[in-house]
């Protein structure tokens, strides 16, 4: 799903973060490119989430690191 990034990829000029909704986790994952899909893949293989459900890894702008995230959905407590 992910493919290595191209040398010199354009380092996006925002990000924003996603909606604040209290029935969800947001997952953010920071770090090395292929620490990110490392981790990414054990949690799919784990059964926590999907690959899919992650967005692609961005370029911090920072030496290589990259940034990706997720939402799940979360039951409360007794529910």
């Amino acid at each position: 799903m992910f493919d290595q990034p191209a040398e010199g990829s354009t380092i996006p000029t925002s990000f924003t973060l996603p909606t604040y909704q209290p029935d969800r986790l947001c997952h953010i994952l920071l770090g090395d490119y292929a620490a990110l899909v490392a981790a990414i893949n054990r949690m799919e293989v784990l059964g926590y989430c999907e690959r899919i459900a992650w967005i692609d890894p961005i370029p911090t702008g920072r030496s290589g690191e990259y940034i990706s995230l997720t939402n799940r959905r979360i039951t409360p407590p007794g529910g």
